[in-house]
């Protein structure tokens, strides 16, 4: 038992050494293979020919083998025969990638041999198949054969994405002239693939474009004439590494931010050069003035800019150039822009930063008639559809939008939200497609925000001009104007309170009553003296209140209230219902009981309570309702007192048009007939409820009483 053990040791002992040695041997196996894989010598030229072009010389051509070895070539050797000798000579050995030859001072009527075999560093790869050829008395260059192949191709980077190639024309061999070439290229030691089939030309250049850098390229050029393809050339061989140059041109865009500003927003570069961008130049012009230098660099990647302190209505026009580590590329396209107030957000840039998401950023609106921004919404439009995406309460001004389909160009709008309860209209739309490419850009590329000033905050001012009014019996009117100091803070609304008789105490009638400055109480007792006083409100707080105000019902067996004075006179801003502007106005002989917007017939549309004629003086913004011909110049308004035509007059700037309107006593209703109308919503506005509604059309215009 013992000695079967110390065998049975000697066997495992054996074995153990016959396996090592087995996977020794097999991992120097497989190390030599992979070695001769990537490092070996060439394979044997292909296509080659040997052609007597005289009586005592032969002109043979080759063309590069399939497989290099791995390692470029450094040129060939070329060994022949003559018959009946069966031992090679060494003819040549050529340090060049060229692959044609001549041998010349040879015998006439001797039949020579010939092969050839490539060599690189590794060494002198296997020797073609033979080739013959007998020079004659009457040999010369044949005439109906291929080209020779091209001489001397060389392959150069020409930028980070670009090799151009260059090579000779083929050395003539008798036959037609070369009427183009073909080329193949392969990527890093691959396997040749056509890139041209035929250039058409007998251009001896061409640059190969949308490379990548770090891969390796080789490339060969055949001679093409009328009777085929010739053989090809040498082959030249690079590897594309990073080139740096100045940087592309940027997208630019511009808009007005204000009355006084322009918001510019530009995309980066497509190609940076190769460095990154440290700054743009940005320049200006306007109509009568050359380009002159705005910012000679920004010195950062942030891709906007808002230019301050200029004439509103005046045209200016931009253009911005990109830097990098090299220098200033070509500038941008050129973008123009007006300064005006802005009543919508602008979005100023939306760009894809992911293949499945897109980031929006804008500026809030320069003109919100005193009221603040709470927040925006923002929508994604679909066939004219708003769809609302999300809704922030915030003050931030950019968005990033998550889960797109790559591909799909989707629209979006932003609209902001105001403290009086309203919105804006939506701004402008833009739209963008996020691909398999989109990626995120600098954090620091999105456009500067204009500071928010630090403010003193405080209440606000009470109203002035409290008037109260009966309308009837039991009814009052009650109006206001709103104070000139709001606090630094816009007034959301209005409280109003009330007390019977001087001694009464004072009862809230409306914590709150929007930005309306007209408010009617109904439900009045008779043979009661009311007396009412108004207070302002701001988000900081609520204002003293106001003078007072009274007015006295009179009993039932009484004759009718006295009505108001014929000397009556109010002014001020008046809110547009349903919206977010305001008017002013000026008006003697009555009051403003409300106003709206009629987007059907084109109208704003005013109540009034004018118990004498007096007139109306109203400031109307175009861009809420103006009257215009189809070749863009003004037309005329149509105004109207209840049934009748109105007589007014008017005054025009390039924003508002003022109108000053005469009415008789008793006028209730008043409308101005525009051509178009812009309301901030697409909703239903108040209605006027009279008691009959005729129809009349003037100048194909529709006018409803």
């Amino acid at each position: 038992m013992y000695g079967l053990g110390k065998n049975t040791k000697n066997s495992h002992v054996t074995n153990i050494l016959a396996i090592s040695a087995i996977l020794v041997t097999g991992i120097v196996f497989l190390l030599g293979q992979s070695f001769a894989q990537t490092t070996s010598v060439p394979d044997q030229p292909v296509g080659v020919t040997a052609t007597a072009i005289s009586p005592t010389s032969v002109s043979i051509s080759w063309s590069p083998p399939q497989n290099n070895g791995g390692s470029p070539l450094t040129g060939y050797e070329i060994d022949y025969r003559v018959v009946p000798n069966t031992s090679y000579s060494t003819l040549a050995t050529l340090n060049n990638v060229t692959t044609t030859y001549t041998h010349t001072n040879l015998v006439t009527g001797k039949t020579y041999i010939y092969r050839v075999s490539a060599m690189n560093i590794i060494g002198t790869g296997n020797p073609s198949p033979e080739v013959l050829a007998t020079p004659t008395s009457s040999s010369a260059p044949p005439k109906n054969i291929a080209p020779n192949p091209p001489q001397n191709l060389v392959a150069s980077v020409y930028s980070s994405t670009q090799i151009n190639l260059s090579w000779g024309a083929p050395q003539s061999n008798g036959g037609p002239a070369v009427s183009g070439y073909k080329i193949d290229f392969s990527l890093d030691s691959g396997n040749f693939t056509n890139l041209i089939a035929n250039s058409g030309s007998s251009f001896t250049a061409y640059s190969h474009t949308g490379l990548q850098v770090g891969h390796t390229y080789t490339y060969r050029v055949f001679a093409i004439n009328s009777i085929g393809t010739g053989n090809s050339s040498n082959t030249a061989t690079t590897t594309l590494t990073q080139v740096l140059t100045v940087p592309g041109s940027p997208t630019l865009s511009a808009t007005a931010a204000s009355a006084t500003s322009v918001s510019l927003a530009w995309t980066a570069p497509a190609n940076n050069g190769g460095s990154a961008i440290t700054g743009y130049k940005i320049e200006y012009a306007n109509a009568t003035s050359p380009y002159t230098v705005l910012v000679s660099n920004t010195g950062n990647s942030q891709t906007g800019y808002i230019h301050s302190g200029l004439v509103t209505g005046t045209m200016y026009s931009y253009r911005v150039t990109a830097i990098n580590s090299i220098g200033a590329g070509n500038p941008s396209n050129v973008a123009s822009a007006q300064p005006q107030e802005t009543t919508t957000p602008t979005i100023t840039t939306a760009v894809a930063i992911s293949p499945t998401s897109v980031s929006l950023a804008w500026i809030k609106p320069s003109q919100t008639y005193g009221q603040v921004v709470n927040g925006y919404r923002i929508d994604q439009v679909i066939n004219g559809n708003f769809l609302p995406v999300d809704e922030t309460t915030s003050s931030v001004t950019k968005y990033t939008i998550p889960n797109l389909t790559t591909g799909k160009t989707y629209t979006f709008a932003v609209t902001a939200s105001l403290s009086g309860g309203s919105q804006t209209n939506p701004s402008p739309l833009v739209s963008v497609t996020p691909t398999s490419t989109s990626s995120s850009p600098d954090l620091t590329n999105q456009p500067p925000q204009t500071p928010t000033p630090e403010q003193n905050l405080a209440l606000p001012d009470p109203p002035t001009g409290v008037n109260a009014t009966l309308i009837s019996q039991n009814t009052v009117l009650l109006s206001w104007v709103a104070p000139s100091n709001n606090g630094k803070l816009p007034v959301t609304g209005f409280k109003i309170e009330s007390k019977t008789g001087a001694d009464g105490t004072w009862s809230i009638v409306t914590s709150n009553t929007g930005v309306q400055m007209s408010f009617i109480k109904s439900g009045l007792q008779t043979g009661t003296i009311y007396y009412y006083r108004v207070s302002s409100v701001s988000s900081v707080g609520t204002s003293q209140p106001s003078s007072q105000a009274s007015v006295s019902t009179q009993s039932e067996s009484s004759q009718p209230p006295v009505q108001s004075s014929p000397t009556q006179h109010s002014q001020g801003m008046i809110p547009v219902l349903n919206t977010t502007s305001t008017i002013s106005y000026e008006i003697t002989g009555g009051q403003i009981v409300g106003i709206g917007i009629n987007p059907g017939t084109y109208s704003l549309n005013i109540n009034l309570k004018a118990d004498t004629s007096g007139t109306l003086s109203i400031q109307i913004p175009r861009d809420m309702i103006d009257a215009k011909k189809l070749d863009g110049t003004d037309d005329v308004y149509i105004v109207t007192n209840d049934k009748s035509v109105a007589q007014f007059s008017e005054t025009k700037t390039t924003s508002y048009r003022t109108l000053v309107i005469s009415f008789p006593a008793n006028t209730v209703h008043m409308s101005v007939y525009g051509t178009t109308v812009v309301p901030e919503f697409p909703i239903a506005l108040i209605v006027f409820v009279l008691a009959f509604i005729p129809v009349i059309v003037f100048s194909k215009r529709i006018i409803k009483y």
